[in-house]
């Protein structure tokens, strides 16, 4: 299992967090397709900057989901700034 916190700009927090809200459709269900389970995070004092913290048990299966053309329509349906995708997967030193 990996853990990545991932993070970005949106053009409106608050389409992003409508998309996430549970429930038939949501990316909550979208990503549990593929095993991986999501909390969402928004920041307060600028709520187009949000994040993700995802268990991910295949990173194969993560990476090629999101060179998918279904990742990159969710991607543009939620109004996500691809250039301002980072992602940090955990280690141990």
């Amino acid at each position: 299992m990996s853990t990545l916190i991932v993070f970005h700009e949106v053009e409106d927090g608050e389409h992003w967090a409508k998309a996430w809200q549970e429930g038939p459709g949501s990316r909550h269900e979208m990503f549990a397709r593929i095993g991986v389970s999501a909390r969402t995070f928004k920041n307060p004092e600028h709520p187009n900057s949000v994040g993700l913290i995802l268990e991910v048990p295949d990173m194969e299966r993560f990476q090629a989901f999101m060179a998918s053309d279904e990742a990159r329509q969710a991607m543009e349906e939620d109004r996500l700034k691809v250039d301002t995708l980072r992602m940090l997967g955990e280690f141990t030193p």
